[in-house]
């Protein structure tokens, strides 16, 4: 039996979302889950080569990106940093983030929907 260790639940979603790497043009990907600490997104091939960019032997820093998205009628931005990924198939993608930094409201709404969700 698994059991879920995780401080904050995740909620199932579908949402289109924007990541924003520090160089370079943003990508769109989908919002699979999401918790108060972090998200999980898939993306196509473009992903792929954001991530081969991340294990150049120049880049031994952790990926840090925006990620954009929206919930209910708001925009929620948040500062992220990459922890896991892995493919699904030849041109899916999934990668794992952790919510390094996100503005006060987008929390309380983020909060909010997780929440709405739960019950």
């Amino acid at each position: 039996m698994n059991v879920d260790m995780r401080l904050h639940p995740r909620v199932s979603v579908d949402l289109p979302a924007e990541l924003e790497p520090f160089r370079g043009d943003c990508l769109d990907v989908r919002l699979v889950n999401l918790s108060l600490s972090g998200v999980l997104v898939e993306g196509n091939a473009e992903l792929e080569a954001l991530l081969g960019a991340r294990k150049s032997p120049a880049s031994d820093m952790p990926l840090e990106l925006n990620l954009h998205f929206g919930l209910e009628t708001q925009s929620v931005h948040c500062h992220c940093r990459m922890v896991h990924s892995r493919r699904l198939a030849e041109n899916r993608f999934q990668v794992g983030m952790k919510i390094l930094s996100i503005p006060t409201d987008s929390q309380g709404l983020l909060s909010r929907y997780i929440e709405a969700r739960l019950h």
